[in-house]
């Protein structure tokens, strides 16, 4: 991941990083760039690189971030539990990313439907929803999405969450390295009815992030062997880590969540959700 520096500017937390690609090829001199808080003066430019994300779609390639025009970003930011950080390369906006604070079960189903686990019934627990992950195709292979995990994973410590869940499409294998790398577990599984597509759930904690390191016994499974990734979770294990190299999650056994289950673990069907990541 690219060195970033983190200082507060007008209260907010704001970071500086340097890319080290554009378009594939790598720079000879790193450029700079900042990552901070959207607000309601940027909401133009957050429409405009929604509507580039889905002009530089392949076809048959699916994105999992609303199409949203101005008039929503311009918006969304009623809502004070709601919170765009983006990045941005002199004036451009090339990335964002949301973070959702839920505050009751009905925010936490809302933002993550179908979950056997609702962490946000917790005595004392304030979980962060992290979505509509999105960089332009030029600026990719930077770890760009990775960095703005970390950053929400700050933001969501200093706003005092105890935990942080996300959604990804299980056949992009590019959504597993951001996530697994910054500590998140894979705790359930679970189809998209739209579409039929996989997606899993991913889980952080924030207040015990040694609860992501991996244990024994445990068990490397490719990627899109999706059944057997399914009985295992049936069976009481969570994917703690993933290698791009050979593209095998590690599953170990995950008592933390079997004793959370609102339901006994299994597959669920996810109510339709896009608010996932393009990256």
């Amino acid at each position: 991941m690219n060195t970033l520096r983190t200082y507060t500017l007008n209260g907010q937390m704001v970071w500086q990083g340097r890319l080290n690609k554009i378009n594939g090829q790598h720079l000879p001199q790193p450029t700079g760039y900042i990552i901070r808080p959207l607000h309601r003066g940027d909401a133009s430019s957050m429409g405009e690189l929604s509507a580039d994300i889905y002009r530089h779609l392949n076809p048959g390639e699916e994105c999992f971030i609303h199409q949203h025009q101005q008039s929503y970003y311009h918006s969304v930011f009623d809502n004070p539990d709601i919170h765009y950080i983006g990045i941005f390369k002199s004036n451009r906006l090339i990335g964002m990313s949301s973070l959702k604070l839920c505050r009751s079960q009905e925010d936490f189903a809302a933002e993550i439907p179908g979950s056997p686990i609702n962490f946000s019934a917790r005595r004392n627990s304030l979980v962060a929803a992290l979505g509509a992950d999105c960089v332009l195709p030029e600026y990719r292979g930077n770890s760009l999405n990775k960095i703005m995990i970390s950053c929400r994973l700050q933001m969501a410590k200093a706003s005092g969450c105890t935990d942080a869940a996300s959604i990804i499409d299980r056949h992009n294998h590019w959504n597993m390295p951001p996530y697994f790398g910054n500590g998140f577990n894979m705790y359930a599984t679970g189809v998209d009815p739209e579409d039929g597509g996989k997606i899993a759930l991913m889980h952080h904690s924030i207040n015990n992030p040694s609860s992501s390191l991996n244990r024994q016994p445990s068990i490397s499974v490719p990627h899109d062997r999706f059944n057997l990734i399914d009985t295992l979770i049936t069976k009481g294990y969570a994917g703690r880590n993933y290698n791009p190299s050979d593209g095998k999650i590690t599953f170990t056994p995950a008592p933390e969540y079997q004793s959370l289950a609102l339901i006994k673990p299994n597959m669920f069907t996810f109510a339709v959700f896009k608010g996932l990541s393009h990256v």
